[in-house]
């Protein structure tokens, strides 16, 4: 069988599912912020401190909630300049979602014990893969299977695989540095979803 007859052309199937997935994930990631139980006639003090303390779970939600959405912003961005889609772009975008989807736990995990190393490093192994498995999809849609138009330029397919090689890089870089600086991982955690918040890909050749 032909590369040609393995191809499908377009890619609303593989956007429908991931956009499902992505949606799920996003709505379990809420589901860990909840607040202690306030006895009935506690003084605002009391009820102050109770929301006091869900701060690190709220703010790691609000951290992996920012991370998703641009995922799935760059996702959207990405797929708009693949022209066909094959079995080896379907399984790596599975690849994907399946660390995607583990972001609700290390949420969580990352919530309950900002102040463990550990914590902060399966956060950071979990978007590292995440991040890896976009950038092997670049590789693969940009010079394997080669299923974007020829129009976009091989300077700009290298320009954008680099770039999809940030976040990889530095989310696995803060797995050791949590265990010596904790909180630069937390800062790069903050600082690497803004790389990322206006997608590039295809922007300066794409046809159209």
């Amino acid at each position: 069988m032909t590369l040609a007859r393995r191809r499908i052309e377009g890619t609303a199937r593989i956007e429908a599912f991931s956009d499902g997935v992505l949606a799920i994930i996003v709505t379990l990631l809420i589901f860990e912020v909840r607040l202690p139980e306030v006895a009935r006639g506690a003084s605002s003090e009391e009820f102050w401190n109770a929301l006091v303390s869900i701060a690190p779970k709220f703010g790691s939600f609000a951290l992996s909630f920012a991370a998703v959405a641009i995922y799935w912003v760059n996702h959207h961005h990405f797929f708009d300049g693949i022209t066909h889609t094959d079995w080896k772009l379907l399984w790596l975008n599975n690849l994907l979602l399946f660390f995607l989807a583990i972001v609700p736990f290390t949420t969580a995990v990352l919530g309950d014990h900002l102040d463990q190393p550990i914590a902060i490093a399966l956060y950071a192994l979990d978007l590292g893969l995440a991040a890896a498995a976009f950038t092997l999809m670049v590789r693969y849609v940009l010079f394997v299977g080669r299923l974007i138009d020829p129009a976009v330029s091989e300077a700009t397919r290298r320009t954008e695989f680099r770039r999809s090689l940030i976040g990889t890089v530095i989310y696995l870089a803060c797995m050791p540095i949590a265990f010596v600086l904790p909180v630069l991982a937390l800062v790069f955690f903050v600082a690497i979803p803004v790389t990322y918040v206006v997608p590039t890909l295809f922007s300066g050749d794409a046809p159209g």
